[in-house]
This record gives structure tokens, C-alpha cells and sequence, in this order.
């Protein structure tokens, strides 16, 4: 990093190393997609139902730019994973997981000035959810 005031020079870098990587696309596989995408619905998400040629038919939908898909698969959950999500309001995102019986594993907590929570999908992925303003 250069220090303000000054001057970075400029050298040759490959497209990989000179632009910040985006995440695109996350990839979920569940047992019972409709079941997990309605934890995800109860965060704001919206999905549609998509097939890719001969490919099984899956839920897609798009937020924020971030392309999130939902297939049919019996290995589900990948050891060491969670997903973040922020949100307006964590109280209401709590009293929908609670109403729709999603497990919490981590209640509301205020951690350095953040509210937060980390409920569990019905495929075991922990989702941690935090409180924006």
C-alpha cells in the first residue's frame, strides 16, 4: 500500500493480480431444495426454478449480483463453512427463523458494536447474520 500523498509506480500485473477477485456464484446442494431455499426466503432471498439442458432442474435466484443456486444432492455440507448475510434488522430476520422453526445455533449477540446471529439450514450450513445501518 502506498502512503498518502504518494505516488504507487505503476508495474506490469496479470488481470488476476491487478483487480480484486468478486464472488459470483454460491452453489448449495440439499436434499430438499424447497425446504432449505425457505430458510434462504426468510433472509430476503427470492428463487425461481431453472434447468440447464439435461441437467437436473434447481432454484436460482440473484441478490445483491450474487448469483445463488439450489440443487438436488445428498452431500450436502462442507465441513468448516458458513455463510454471511447482513441485514436491516436482526430482530425480525430472528422472530421469522423462530416462527419458521430454524435452529439458532448462536442466539442474538452484541459483539464490538455488531448484533449478530448464526442460525443452522436444515442441511447443517451455518449462516451468520449480522446487522447493518
Amino acid at each position: 500500500m502506498t502512503a498518502p500523498g504518494k505516488t504507487a509506480r505503476r508495474r506490469s500485473l496479470s488481470p488476476l493480480r491487478s483487480s480484486r477477485p468478486v464472488i459470483s456464484f454460491l452453489t448449495l446442494f440439499a436434499k430438499d431444495i424447497e425446504r432449505t431455499a425457505d430458510v434462504y426466503r426468510l433472509l430476503g432471498l427470492r428463487f425461481e426454478t431453472e434447468r440447464h439442458g439435461a441437467g437436473p432442474s434447481h432454484l436460482a435466484g440473484v441478490t445483491n449480483g450474487l448469483v445463488v443456486e439450489i440443487y438436488p444432492g445428498t452431500e450436502t455440507v462442507s465441513p468448516g463453512t458458513m455463510i454471511g448475510f447482513d441485514v436491516a434488522n436482526l430482530s425480525i430476520v430472528r422472530a421469522k427463523f423462530m416462527e419458521a422453526g430454524v435452529r439458532l445455533h448462536r442466539d442474538i449477540e452484541q459483539i464490538g458494536g455488531e448484533r449478530r446471529l448464526i442460525a443452522v439450514d436444515p442441511e447443517g450450513r451455518k449462516l451468520f447474520v449480522r446487522e447493518t445501518t
